[in-house]
């Protein structure tokens, strides 16, 4: 069923508009009034990697007014293979990500206005972001920035297009909490529950193919599409799933739930929004939500649960986690090998990374131990229950992980290092190839 549209037509179309747009044009469901209606748009991404990139790239293309990008990273080569908006060059690394995009979409289509925001989400400067576009895309790909947008979109009767992508599987929907009729729905009818933080599966570790991205990206810049113009039927109360291993889509249809003020997730993203907010203590490395990225976990709708991942969302009566492992920091970890190498100190250093990333970065004087092979043998006799042992990883999703378990098997005296390696080369040696 399509839906009203909702932004209504601008000024007519220069004749260049008109030759830009031909093919879209023709199409019945746009024509002029509804080209005409992009160009008076004004659309707001969130994230400018991989899901970003196809959006951007398809709203520039169509013609969609104001583009507003929010981001605040930079290029990273190791990502380039599927974050396609950026020049796919090594000279580009280090460059803002939002600068980046700005500029590949103004040399794309220069009739549209691109708009930049390199700044971090926040409860206390979303609904000033929100406020000023139509739609609102999430291609953040993570829970806690999605709860938050999603409560200040509800706030605002703003529409949201959500995707995610891991590994080869990838999901994309719309959440309106102020959709006509009975369409209404918010992130919280999907993801009922938080989830906890994932770095341990982010496409950093877990890994991703680019073209799963492009799919779902490319998905989600045809629901603005509909939304803006009113033609279609959008992904409301409907889950898009990608199996990009099997080549399929499957659809997951989800229900609106009553719940008592408070109770939901997005009820408690509300509850903060417009106030001032820190993400300094926010995990034990102090790093932001908008780094890190959605758990791979079961969607809720009317009361049943999507396996999406492999895990069904928690139940809101779910256990307490345990105790995070103790952590040390990058600074803490260079003094300690310096007193180890003075035979002041005695621990074991293990990297419990992947061999390739072990040959693309290392901290001189680890032990490789992968995170899969931590309780054989051989790694018994490198890391034995009585040594002290130090775990360290890429960021530190993994070797908290390996901290946690370690203990739970009898030793006593582990830690992890908060950050990882990337955290060594950014604040001890920049030497150190980041990826």
């Amino acid at each position: 069923m399509s839906l009203p549209a909702l932004v209504s037509p601008g000024p007519e179309l220069t004749r260049e508009e008109l030759v830009r747009y031909a093919r879209q044009i023709s199409l019945p469901q746009i024509g002029v009034e509804g080209q005409r209606r992009l160009k008076e748009s004004r659309v707001l991404v969130l994230g400018a990697g991989g899901l970003g990139s196809p959006v951007l790239q398809y709203l520039a293309g169509a013609g969609v007014g104001v583009i507003g990008i929010v981001d605040h990273d930079v290029v990273e080569v190791s990502n380039l293979h599927r974050q396609v908006v950026h020049p796919l060059t090594s000279a580009r690394s280090g460059v803002r990500k939002v600068a980046s995009a700005a500029a590949a979409l103004r040399a794309l289509n220069p009739l549209v206005e691109v708009v930049e925001h390199d700044v971090e989400i926040t409860p206390s400067n979303v609904l000033e972001l929100v406020s000023e576009y139509d739609v609102v895309v999430d291609g953040t790909d993570t829970f806690e920035v999605g709860h938050i947008v999603d409560a200040a979109c509800a706030l605002v009767g703003k529409p949201i297009v959500w995707g995610s992508v891991l590994r080869f599987d990838g999901q994309v929907t719309v959440f309106w909490a102020t959709a006509p009729g009975e369409l209404a729905r918010t992130m919280s009818d999907l993801f009922p529950t938080a989830a906890a933080d994932a770095d341990a599966e982010s496409c950093a570790v877990a890994g991703v193919v680019g073209p799963a991205c492009g799919a779902v990206g490319s998905l989600m810049a045809g629901e603005v599409l509909k939304l803006l113009v009113g033609f279609g039927t959008p992904l409301l109360g409907r889950l898009l799933v990608l199996d990009a291993l099997d080549a399929t889509w499957s659809e997951v249809p989800f229900s609106h739930v009553e719940r008592r003020p408070g109770r939901s997730s997005a009820a408690r993203g509300a509850s903060n929004i417009g106030e001032p907010y820190s993400y300094a203590n926010q995990g034990a490395a102090g790093v932001s939500p908008a780094t890190r990225l959605f758990e791979r976990q079961g969607a809720a709708g009317s009361g049943d649960a999507l396996a999406s991942g492999g895990s069904a969302a928690a139940p809101a009566a779910a256990p307490a986690a345990p105790a995070a492992p103790e952590s040390i920091s990058v600074q803490e970890l260079k003094e300690l090998l310096e007193a180890r190498s003075r035979d002041e100190a005695d621990f074991v250093l293990v990297d419990v990374r992947e061999t390739y990333e072990y040959e693309v970065a290392s901290i001189e004087g680890a032990e490789l131990v992968p995170l899969g092979q931590l309780f054989t043998d051989a790694a018994r006799e490198i890391l034995p229950p009585q040594e002290r042992v130090i775990v360290h990883c890429h960021h530190d999703g993994r070797s908290r992980h390996a901290a946690e378990v370690l203990r739970s098997k009898g030793w006593e005296d582990v830690v992890f290092v908060r950050g990882g390696i990337d955290a060594w080369s950014t604040e001890v040696d920049p030497s150190v190839t980041r990826y």
